[in-house]
C-alpha cells in the first residue's frame, strides 16, 4: 500500500502544479478571469478528491529516494520556446498525471469512485485545454473591412471617437496610424484605444511605432519596407504579436513570406494622398491573392464606389482610411460598404 501512495501522491502534485502553471498565465499574462477561476477550481479539485487520505500521502512521501529524479534531471526535452508551447507541455503533464490517480484508485478498496471522478476531471480537464490554447492563440487580421485612423482627416474627431465609431460600425480590425504627434500623445490616447479595442474583441495594430505596441499591449504592429527589418521586429515583440509588412511589388511579398510575416499589405491599388508610394494597381492586387497564401490587406485609394472591383481581384481584407475617418455617419458608412461586399 506504501507504493500505492507514493503513487498517487506523487500525480497529485504533478497535476496540480502543472495546472497552475497554465492558470498563472491565464491570470497574469492574459488576464482572463472566467478561465483563471476554472483551472482554479479544477486544481482545488484534484487535491480536494484526496483529502480523505492526505495524512497517508504526506507521511509515505519520499522525494529523496525517487528514482525518476535523476532522469528527470538529465532531460533536455523539456525546452520551451514561448507560451503556447508552456500551455500544451503542462495540460499534457496535468492529464497524464490525472489518468494515473484515476486508474491506480479504482484498483484500490473503496476509491472505484474516487477513480470515476478523476475520470470527470481528465475530461473537463480536455475541454479547458481547447479553450485556453484558443486563447493563446495569436490574433489575425479579420476578413472585411480593416480601419485606420488618420485624424488629421477626421472631421474634426479625435482618433479615439474615430475608432469608437468604427468598433460601433463593426470593424474587428483597426491599425492606428499616426504621423503628427509627439509621442506622449500618442501613448496616451493609443493607451485608450488599446482599452476600448481590447472590451470590444477587436484587433489593434500599431503603424511603425514598435515601442508604442509594446507599451500599449497591442495585438500587432505594422511596418513598412524601409522601417526596422521584420527579423528584429520579431526578436523584439516575440511570437504571439501580429507583424504585418507593406508590400509594393511581386518581388517584395514574395521575400515578406520567406520572412514569416503574418500578414502582408498589398497597395497602394488606387492614387491617394496618404501613401508615398507608386500606384500599383490591380494587377498586383491579383497576383497576391493568386500566388500569395499569407493573409493581405488591400490598401490605397479604395473608395466605396470602387470597393467591389477589388473585392473581385480577390482581396478580403480590405482598408479604407478617409472614407471612414471623413464620413459625418462612419457607422451609416459602414454599413453602406458592407452591404457592396456582401
Amino acid at each position: 500500500m506504501v507504493k500505492i501512495y507514493r503513487i498517487l501522491d506523487a500525480n497529485v502534485n504533478r497535476a496540480a502544479e502543472g495546472i497552475r502553471v497554465v492558470e498563472d498565465i491565464c491570470r497574469f499574462h492574459y488576464e482572463d478571469e472566467k478561465l483563471t477561476k476554472k483551472l482554479r477550481d479544477t486544481r482545488h479539485l484534484v487535491r480536494k478528491n484526496l483529502k480523505n487520505i492526505d495524512h497517508h500521502l504526506l507521511r509515505n512521501r519520499d522525494s529523496s529516494h525517487d528514482i525518476g529524479k535523476k532522469i528527470t534531471n538529465q532531460s533536455k526535452i523539456d525546452k520551451k520556446e514561448n507560451t503556447a508551447q508552456i500551455i500544451t507541455a503542462n495540460f499534457k503533464r496535468a492529464l497524464e498525471a490525472i489518468r494515473v490517480i484515476e486508474e491506480i484508485s479504482k484498483t484500490v478498496e473503496g476509491m472505484y469512485e474516487t477513480g470515476k471522478e478523476y475520470e470527470d476531471i481528465r475530461y473537463r480537464l480536455y475541454y479547458l485545454e481547447k479553450e485556453v490554447l484558443t486563447l493563446s492563440h495569436k490574433k489575425s487580421i479579420s476578413e472585411g473591412i480593416y480601419g485606420i485612423t488618420l485624424e488629421r482627416f477626421s472631421n474634426g474627431r479625435s482618433n479615439v471617437e474615430v475608432v469608437a465609431e468604427m468598433i460601433k460600425a463593426g470593424i474587428k480590425t483597426v491599425q492606428y496610424r499616426e504621423k503628427e504627434k509627439s509621442f506622449k500623445q500618442m501613448f496616451d490616447e493609443a493607451k485608450i484605444i488599446r482599452e476600448i479595442t481590447k472590451k470590444a474583441g477587436v484587433t489593434l495594430i500599431v503603424n511603425d511605432h514598435i515601442e508604442l505596441a509594446l507599451m500599449i499591449e497591442a495585438d500587432g504592429v505594422h511596418v513598412g519596407q524601409d522601417d526596422w527589418p521584420v527579423k528584429k521586429v520579431r526578436e523584439l515583440v516575440g511570437d504571439d504579436m501580429i507583424i504585418g509588412l507593406s508590400t509594393h511589388s511581386k518581388e517584395q511579398a514574395l521575400e515578406a513570406v520567406k520572412l514569416g510575416v503574418d500578414y502582408i499589405g498589398v497597395g497602394p491599388i488606387y492614387d491617394t494622398n496618404t501613401k508615398d508610394y507608386a500606384t500599383v494597381g490591380i494587377e498586383y492586387l491579383e497576383f497576391v491573392a493568386k500566388n500569395i497564401d499569407t493573409p493581405f490587406v488591400a490598401i490605397g485609394g479604395i473608395k466605396e464606389h470602387n470597393i467591389q472591383e477589388v473585392q473581385k481581384a480577390g482581396a478580403k481584407t480590405i482598408a479604407l482610411v478617409t472614407e471612414i475617418t471623413e464620413a459625418e455617419d462612419i457607422v451609416g458608412k459602414v454599413e453602406k460598404i458592407v452591404l457592396k461586399l456582401e
